[in-house]
């Protein structure tokens, strides 16, 4: 079976220092490393360029965008949109077993992470780790609300997620997509759903779901984040370098 482990970063030597260690004690390896760099200024590219001597089976490819880029796409998730995309192009040319993204801040606690999440079968499958809503630390997916106020939001919230399970939609810092919805040309991050207002990997989920795909996470999985202190991203900057007010959709628990 071929998989491809899919990593974009930027400006993030820190957290992709460790995220490589536990890359680097995955059993079995992937058989296919491909890392997305975006003009980083740190030591992100060293790091890489030392992790490729090491895992010859890495391949690189390198972007550059203006700074205000986010601002001329029009869209906060345009440009990590477009980084996903390009992503998932290069898997599809490669055409693997498994497409996994692994985001640059994200750690991995099995050792056999890959057998685990690709061994239910399944189209789709993220895995249960942290991060910030506006109400909060939740697990970056969003469940089908079955509680009195499912008229009022459509979607919760939850902070554990026990077993294998169904969700509405989960997000893109690690995520398993098989080779049949790979090849789906339907479903792609870009462009971004704009009449749904979310980001452009729920709405990758959102795409999937419309041409019959399910989404599930595997909630058995150990997870880590390493989460800034800062609310602001990186790439949400204005023509002065100054950070533009941004918020995520707001979604209830």
């Amino acid at each position: 079976m071929e998989t491809a482990i899919l990593i974009p970063t930027f400006n993030n030597a820190i957290a992709l220092a460790n995220c490589f260690k536990f890359l680097h004690n995955l059993e079995p390896q992937p058989s296919l490393y491909i890392i997305l760099e975006n003009n980083s200024i740190d030591k992100t590219l060293e790091l890489i360029i030392i992790w490729k001597r090491h895992h010859p089976n890495t391949q690189l490819i390198r972007l550059w965008f203006r700074k205000d880029a986010v601002q001329v796409l029009g869209n906060p998730y345009a440009m990590i949109g477009t980084i996903r995309q390009i992503l998932l192009d290069r898997a599809r040319q490669l055409d693997p077993n498994y497409a996994i993204f692994i985001d640059d801040d994200i750690f991995l606690g099995n050792k056999d992470f890959i057998e685990r999440i690709t061994g239910w079968h399944k189209d789709l499958v993220g895995a249960p780790y942290l991060r910030k809503f506006p109400e909060g630390m939740f697990i970056a997916s969003k469940w089908i609300n079955v509680n009195p106020n499912r008229k009022e939001y459509a979607y919760t919230l939850k902070r554990q997620a026990c077993g294998f399970q169904e969700v509405y939609m989960t997000s893109g810092g690690a995520l398993c997509i098989s080779n049949k919805l790979l090849q789906d040309k339907r479903v792609n991050f870009m462009p971004i759903l704009t009449n749904e207002e979310t980001s452009e990997d729920f709405g990758y989920c959102i795409k999937a779901r419309k041409h019959g795909y399910k989404v599930y996470l595997d909630g058995t999985l150990k997870m880590g984040h390493m989460i800034r202190n800062t609310g602001n991203k990186a790439w949400t900057i204005n023509k002065e370098g100054k950070y533009i007010d941004f918020k995520y959709p707001e979604s209830k628990t």
